[in-house]
Order: C-alpha cells, then structure tokens, then sequence
C-alpha cells in the first residue's frame, strides 16, 4: 500500500490518484471500499447469520 498517492477533488472529497502511482493501486482501493461498507452497514456485531436461522441445503 505504500505505492498510492491521495488527492482531493474539488468538493474536498480524498480519493486515491492512479496517475501518480507506480504500481496498480486495485487492491488497495478494494479494501477502502470493504473498510468503507463494513464501517458504514455497522458489521461490528459478534452475532452471526446462522445463530438466527437453519442451514441451507442445495
């Protein structure tokens, strides 16, 4: 992750810059994405899917 840059739009929203990056950044993008969700869809509970129902079977 040490090869991302970050700049700021207009709105003063902070995005990761490509054009300056030596390398692909696509990896690094995705887990600011996945922090992004779970912070946001509050995934911080302990409690898991299958204590609350039965199990699937194909």
């Amino acid at each position: 992750m040490d090869n991302i840059f970050i700049k700021r739009d207009p709105a003063g929203n902070i995005k990761p810059d490509k054009e300056k990056s030596t390398e692909k950044i696509d990896e690094t993008v995705a887990t600011i994405m996945a922090l992004d969700r779970a912070i946001r869809c509050g995934i911080a509970s302990d409690d898991s899917i299958y204590d609350s129902r039965e199990m699937l079977v194909l």
